[in-house]
């Protein structure tokens, strides 16, 4: 029988030893992690958060914005990338890279999934209806989405109900989709290839995994990590890009290089052959009213 005292020092002890162990797993390592103070402030903040997010749908505190994708060749927008926003009422904007590992932890990422795909796709729906109809629209999803078994389903069930051709719809996936539930993962994006609806690479090159989607997936779009694309002017990362592209064009898949912002991170990618740029040398992540005013302004 363990013997506990009454004055709590055991129960503080094994607080402690959780706050530890969920910082190692918030930093994605394996190493050893003391406990420190500092911890306690991060530990309240993330389950303010929790608290939060689960407000956060009901009381419509989510947003989206639109990021124009470009067709290097002629500079019209071909995609627009639907990006998720929190509007805290205390906190202000709150950036998704700080609350969607929260919601992924939680399951809360189904929901709030769930409503990107219905928002973007109805914002769609309106814009095609406006004339604009000669682009399509990309939303990240999650692994925790990827692992639902009916998960094709739903994005198909959400197409027909704003009558969406499949084909303007891409998905965009991490390196992270194929370590669990492969075979799940797997089975829903074939399934909505063969559905119409195409599947990118996001972040590519960045991870051990990226190549082993290319054996399990035919997709249909590579997105260079901007990490590549702001250092263009270092030798070794003009050479990743330009395997990279190689590569995409080999597998039949269209190259799309993110993070661009000068003319001459643009003409490089042009030369090299890449198909689709996205970043603020064209236009920064936008709100649904100033997207339209951009699709009208390109559009002429």
């Amino acid at each position: 029988m363990l013997f506990i005292p009454n004055d709590g020092q055991y129960g503080k002890i094994f607080l402690k030893g959780d706050i530890a162990m969920y910082k190692t797993r918030k930093n994605d390592n394996n190493k050893l992690q003391y406990f420190n103070n500092c911890m306690n402030g991060e530990m309240r903040l993330c389950s303010n958060m929790k608290r939060d997010l689960r407000n956060a749908i009901e009381n419509e505190e989510f947003f989206l914005c639109y990021q124009p994708l470009i067709d290097i060749r002629i500079k019209k927008v071909v995609c627009m990338e639907a990006l998720i926003r929190w509007k805290h009422p205390r906190k202000g904007i709150i950036s998704p890279m700080e609350f969607i590992p929260i919601a992924e932890e939680t399951g809360l990422i189904l929901p709030i999934g769930q409503w990107v795909l219905k928002t973007a796709c109805s914002q769609l729906k309106e814009w095609h209806d406006m004339g604009y109809n000669n682009f399509g629209l990309s939303v990240n999803v999650s692994v925790i989405q990827l692992q639902q078994p009916d998960f094709a389903e739903t994005v198909s069930r959400i197409i027909a109900e704003n009558r969406l051709l499949p084909e303007y719809l891409e998905l965009e996936i991490t390196e992270s989709a194929f370590m669990e539930s492969a075979r799940t993962v797997a089975r829903n994006l074939n399934s909505l290839r063969k559905r119409g609806i195409k599947v990118s690479i996001d972040d590519f090159g960045t991870g051990y995994n990226s190549l082993k989607y290319i054996q399990k997936l035919a997709v249909n779009s590579l997105k260079i990590d901007k990490t590549f694309v702001y250092n263009i002017k270092d030798d070794i990362n003009k050479v990743i890009i330009d395997a990279i592209i190689s590569l995409a064009h080999k597998i039949n898949a269209e190259i799309t290089a993110e993070g661009v912002e000068t003319k001459e991170q643009y003409e490089y990618l042009k030369k090299k052959g890449c198909n689709k740029i996205q970043g603020y040398y064209f236009s920064k992540p936008l709100l649904p009213e100033e997207a339209a005013e951009f699709l009208k302004i390109n559009s002429d």
